[in-house]
């Protein structure tokens, strides 16, 4: 049987045909025809002497009624699997020829502060940056985006993809703290360009590469200046984005019970600005909440998006899935017939 979900999905977009479409008014002419005989047939009915020694007839109970839209919808479902349903199921995400784009995402330790807002609720600056990312990815239909997340430390969370229905499954798993609570941007940036060049990328592509951060490099052993050159020896453009401001900042608490902690956040907007200039990109600083969703939308009409193909569609045959249906309908006429609403011969 196909996968469900998929499935269910072509249903109810209406993506599905029959084999033997002209057949359809010859069948549903048999099918109403035998449905009429039936129930003008009826049951067989009983004679029941009357208070005046006349007889009458039983009209039809309903368990009578019940049994024939059973069987009639069994008999319909027959008859559309002799007519060879089939639905069509896309066999991969639309995928397009141009932009290759990495997205390197801070978790570190400072992404935990209190500063931003969504939806008129206090919020980390992490979960308003994995908003935005999301809506982000979505808005990039044909690309193929991969994610990359660092702390101390920087790991591939989704590699390059055109199915971004990974890529953002993959960002709701992210957690801050994941990768450590220092900042290691030569790293992400170093990690991010070898996922430009590796499984999934396009030779001759557009290589994009989106940074952002809300510290300053304390960790790993690879500058953020030399990052930057190698990626520009590569063909990659980085966009850096710089979330906040340095200064003294309210963080979330560990627990309920924990009172609200201050701690001191330093941004380096130059370094993310000589990132972005030595690779042909543009830093960005989003100082409030509201900055962050402009700048993805600046970034996005930057970096035009190229035409999608179509995808590609295979059929998957319903008729195992009628016979199915038949056989459920029938059990339960037989249930209904010799079960609660068995009636007298």
């Amino acid at each position: 049987m196909p996968e469900l979900a998929p499935l269910l999905a072509a249903l109810g977009g209406g993506d599905v045909a029959l084999e033997r479409a002209g057949l359809v008014w010859p069948a549903l002419a048999a099918l109403g025809a035998l449905l009429a005989w039936a129930g003008w047939r009826g049951p067989r009915r009983v004679a029941v002497p009357g208070a005046l020694g006349t007889a009458r007839g039983l009209d039809p109970d309903p368990a009578f009624w019940l049994s024939m839209a059973l069987r009639g919808a069994a008999l319909g479902l027959l008859v559309a699997a002799l007519l060879g349903p089939v639905a069509q199921l896309r066999d991969n995400p639309a995928s397009g020829e141009g932009v290759d784009l990495v997205i390197a995402l801070d978790a570190s330790g400072s992404m935990n502060a209190l500063d931003a807002v969504i939806d008129g609720r206090r919020a980390t600056r992490f979960e308003l940056a994995r908003q935005v990312v999301a809506d982000f990815v979505r808005q990039r239909r044909g690309d193929r985006v991969g994610l990359v997340v660092f702390g101390e430390r920087a790991f591939t969370q989704s590699p390059l993809t055109v199915d971004h229905r990974l890529v953002l499954d993959a960002l709701a798993r992210v957690r801050v703290g994941v990768a450590g609570d220092q900042t290691a941007i030569g790293e992400a940036l170093g990690l991010a360009t070898r996922r430009l060049e590796g499984r999934g990328a396009v030779p001759g592509a557009q290589r994009v590469l989106l940074l952002i951060t809300d510290g300053r490099q304390n960790a790993g052993r690879l500058a953020p200046e030399t990052a930057a050159e190698i990626a520009r020896q590569r063909g990659v453009r980085v966009h850096t984005v710089g979330i906040g401001s340095s200064g003294v900042v309210p963080f979330a608490r560990g627990g309920r019970d924990e009172p609200l902690r201050f701690e001191r956040v330093d941004l380096d907007p130059e370094t993310l600005r000589r990132i972005a200039s030595a690779t042909g990109g543009r830093f960005y600083h989003a100082r409030q909440p509201g900055d962050l969703v402009e700048i993805a939308a600046a970034i996005d009409a930057l970096e035009v998006r190229p035409a999608a193909s179509e995808p590609r569609l295979r059929q998957i045959t319903l008729v195992p899935l009628c016979l199915a249906l038949v056989l459920g309908l029938l059990l339960t006429d037989g249930l209904a017939r010799f079960g609660p609403l068995r009636r007298l011969p």
